[in-house]
């Protein structure tokens, strides 16, 4: 069976981080991009997250309070100014520059993940996909998905 048809993408916004979002957009400046959907057949999944006035972050995890990066899905975050560095070079909607940084692992593994600048801040995509998908391809359209939708 072909790995795209087991892949179904779970509504993030509107929808399940709809709240999340709204709390966060309360305690940062920084201008919140999240993708519309996520790439995963998993389910149920929680949302949390927190802001500051300079960064925000956004968890979608596998369980309620999770705390912990073994039940950690995605990661979202946004942080005023900041530069991107190294990585692999990708191009983005309307023009952006991005970096790519796939699964890492020394002590412990890091999941791929995307960067770009836009509006004055750098903005990160992560998560940990099944193994029958391609994770550059998926926080493209992730990052694209983030882009196109502007601010939340």
């Amino acid at each position: 069976m072909l790995a795209s048809l087991l892949i179904a993408s779970i509504g993030l916004l509107p929808g399940i981080m709809s709240d999340t979002v709204d709390d966060v957009a309360n305690q940062t400046a920084v201008q919140i991009l999240a993708p519309s959907r996520l790439p995963t057949v998993i389910e149920p999944l929680f949302t949390s997250g927190e802001g500051t006035r300079r960064s925000y972050q956004l968890v979608v995890s596998t369980q309620e309070d999770c705390g912990a990066n073994a039940c950690s899905l995605a990661y979202f975050s946004g942080n005023k100014g900041g530069k991107l560095y190294g990585g692999r070079k990708v191009t983005l909607a309307n023009g952006r520059k991005g970096r790519y940084y796939p699964l890492s692992c020394g002590g412990s593994c890091s999941p791929p993940s995307i960067s770009w600048r836009e509006r004055g801040n750098t903005y990160e995509l992560q998560m940990e996909f099944a193994d029958e998908q391609s994770p550059r391809t998926e926080l493209v359209k992730m990052a694209n998905s983030a882009i196109r939708n502007g601010p939340r």
